[in-house]
């Protein structure tokens, strides 16, 4: 696993409100360890080391502790899929490689550095019935 730095990881404020939109129409997800999670309810009474209210499931018990179930936990933060985990969402939901890949072109992503922004986005434009 690649190591996590407080420094290169940041949600922008489209993507964190877009994965609140997500949980909003009902996106399933179980938290594990390797999330990212936007504490919603100030379930961690700590700083975060990422920047305001998020957080990363290193320690899975830790959250446990804290919201005592995981029904609980869903309820109370909300997910932040990284690239990857952006990446596979977009296959179960039946999004092409190839459709990735043009909107990335299209929208000039990889030299703005803007790639899990427009995942994001085209997840959005998924979940809603947008074009793509």
């Amino acid at each position: 696993m690649a190591e996590v730095s407080a420094d290169t990881v940041r949600f922008s404020g489209e993507e964190l409100d877009l994965a609140q939109l997500f949980k909003a129409y009902g996106l399933d997800w179980t938290p594990e360890v390797g999330h990212y999670v936007l504490d919603q309810s100030e379930l961690i009474k700590c700083e975060s080391p990422f920047q305001d209210r998020v957080f990363f499931i290193l320690d899975l018990k830790h959250f446990l502790r804290r919201s005592e179930t995981i029904e609980n936990l869903k309820e109370r933060v909300c997910w932040l899929p990284t690239w990857e985990q952006m990446r596979q969402l977009l296959r179960e939901h039946d999004v092409s490689d190839q459709t990735v890949v043009e909107h990335l072109e299209l929208t000039q992503a990889i030299g703005r550095g803007t790639e899990r922004l427009e995942l994001y986005r085209l997840f959005e434009e998924r979940l809603t019935g947008g074009s793509m």
